[in-house]
């Protein structure tokens, strides 16, 4: 089976009530973003972690962003300047598996 019937995945929630839930549960809240500081994989993820994506137009709104413990990027060599939201989410989602597994 598909991994959608084994990770937790939520979608069209009440996104402060989740920030705040997540952040009390002690996962850390990170935001794919143009504006992002870090490389996706240059952070821990192997804690519990949670992903917030926009969508490819418009990207999340600076209030999302806002809510979130840090923003990170994707590097995209050649000019491009973001992935398909699933691909992105894919990418993240794949660096937090494997600095799981190599633990």
């Amino acid at each position: 089976m598909g991994s959608i019937f084994k990770i937790p995945v939520v979608q069209n929630i009440n996104l402060y009530e989740t920030a705040e839930l997540l952040h009390k549960n002690g996962i850390k809240l990170y935001a794919a973003h143009l504006k992002g500081r870090k490389n996706h994989y240059e952070e821990d993820y192997t804690g519990g972690c949670a992903f917030l994506l926009g969508n490819e137009a418009r990207g999340l709104s600076e209030h999302a962003a806002s809510l979130c413990d840090e923003l990170i990027k994707i590097p995209m060599p050649g000019g491009a300047e973001s992935l398909n939201a699933s691909v992105a989410a894919a990418v993240l989602m794949y660096e937090a598996v494997r600095q799981k597994m190599l633990r």
